[in-house]
């Protein structure tokens, strides 16, 4: 298991433009990359990145993305999207009682779930799904299966409120892109899973992440 890291305090992260964002995150956030091969059945490797900030209100995450096969057919939040382009974000304060799964497809369809296990889990209402801004590099239109190739980008902010966290916390972590009904279904990992078949619910596997504090 990696080492415990530390996620960056930028105070203006809230405040800039999509592009000054991007250019932020890389310099300056902690990034990380999505690139275990976990199950042999599944041996496509898109090349993913990560990139985390968080100004004490909110936590910024930033995904780079190139692969071979873009789709996204989902609009709705809280609906399937790990059956397009997906990439996902697992955390947890306290394992024992539970985490969430953040999961965005390649145009900004969400969808958020919290419970203990990977059954019986509470998706978050309309109103607070709201407040989780998000913005993709292709826009919001819907991308056919047959879509050859591509590289893009992904942002997300998600409130403190939403995730329980509080500044200087340590949470526990794992990051993941797959994509069950992309041209060639894959399913990649931060930190290794060591499990028969493909299951991001596993939270034994998670790393530990330092909420940063000002310097």
């Amino acid at each position: 298991m990696k080492e415990s890291k530390i996620i960056p305090f930028i105070d203006n992260v809230s405040h800039l433009s999509h592009e000054e964002l991007n250019n932020t995150m890389v310099s300056n956030g902690f990034m990380g990359k999505i690139d275990q091969v976990n199950w042999k059945a599944f041996g496509y490797k898109p090349t993913v990145s990560f990139y985390l900030a968080h100004n004490n209100e909110v936590l910024c995450i930033l995904y780079k993305v190139n692969e071979e096969n873009v789709r996204a057919t989902v609009v709705k939040d809280n609906d399937a999207v790990w059956e397009d382009s997906c990439v996902e974000a697992f955390f947890a304060t306290d394992i024992n009682k539970g985490y969430f799964n953040i999961e965005a497809n390649c145009i900004g369809t969400v969808l958020v779930g919290y419970g203990k296990e990977r059954d019986n889990r509470t998706h978050l209402d309309d109103d607070r799904m709201k407040t989780i801004k998000r913005v993709s590099s292709l826009g919001k239109e819907i991308i056919g299966k047959e879509h050859v190739h591509g590289d893009w980008w992904l942002q997300l902010a998600i409130p403190f409120e939403i995730l329980g966290v509080t500044k200087g916390q340590t949470i526990r972590a794992n990051f993941y892109k797959c994509g069950d009904k992309c041209k060639v279904p894959h399913f990649l990992s931060w930190q290794p899973i060591s499990t028969p078949q493909p299951d991001f619910h596993q939270p034994d596997f998670f790393a530990e992440l330092i909420l940063g504090n000002p310097e």
